[in-house]
């Protein structure tokens, strides 16, 4: 349970007010708290968790061609066709700069630290401000560095919307194979497609794909939103 212990006060995309304490985290004193420094904004790249249990949530931070995407993704129990089910959401942040160690976006701000618990130092992202609120003095929730950014994407191709494509790297793919990763960037998010390309029987193969919406366009991040536009001049060619 150690990467998910780190929290107190902000739970992202839980509805729950800013201020609250978490039950069940760990408080950190200050001095376990150090800047996290690094070269370059892609060292911070990466999957931060905060929060435990139901109130869990997942900041995914990708950094590719000078662009910055910041994604939330929280859960939450649904009723679907009278049965109970787990679904995912998505928020992504806007504006997204990474200045030293500091972290900003429209809805929120904070910096990317080292924190000392059970004798090791882990990397995190202090929450400082969420919107107007700010952390009380003293305090503020870490989510610890958990994964790297290409975990975090299901499917064969999660490249697509974690970096950047390049045109000449997609010259090895047939283009069967540039729709389908085209494609998944919307499986990830629960896209019901039509039965005419083949592309539902396909997804509902995968046990990671959950069918929920037809407009997924407010969840692309920028990056996928610049590779999808790619890929589909990519396939007009072949």
């Amino acid at each position: 349970m150690k990467q998910a212990l780190l929290y107190l006060f902000l739970l992202l995309g839980t509805g729950r007010a800013f201020g609250q304490a978490v039950v069940g985290s760990e408080k950190i004193p200050a001095k376990n708290i150090k800047p996290w420094l690094a070269t370059t904004p892609k060292s911070f790249e990466g999957v931060y968790h905060f929060g435990e249990s139901e109130g869990e949530s997942e900041l995914a931070l990708a950094v590719s061609e000078g662009i910055v995407t910041a994604q939330i993704k929280s859960g939450d129990w649904v009723r679907v066709k009278g049965v109970e089910k787990w679904r995912f959401s998505y928020k992504n942040l806007t504006n997204v700069k990474i200045e030293g160690n500091k972290f900003r976006s429209v809805e929120m701000s904070g910096e990317f630290v080292r924190v000392l618990t059970e004798g090791n130092y882990e990397n995190g992202l202090k929450i400082n401000q969420y919107g107007r609120a700010a952390a009380p003095k003293g305090e503020a929730e870490i989510g610890t560095k958990s994964n790297p950014i290409k975990d975090y994407y299901q499917g064969e191709y999660p490249q697509a919307s974690y970096q950047v494509l390049q045109v000449a790297a997609l010259n090895k793919y047939s283009k069967a194979q540039l729709v389908l990763m085209r494609n998944e960037v919307f499986a990830r998010y629960g896209y019901i497609f039509s039965t005419a390309n083949g592309m539902l029987a396909h997804f509902k193969k995968q046990d990671w794909y959950d069918p929920s919406t037809t407009d997924v366009s407010r969840l692309l991040t920028e990056i996928e939103k610049k590779n999808i536009a790619l890929l589909k001049a990519s396939e007009a060619k072949m």
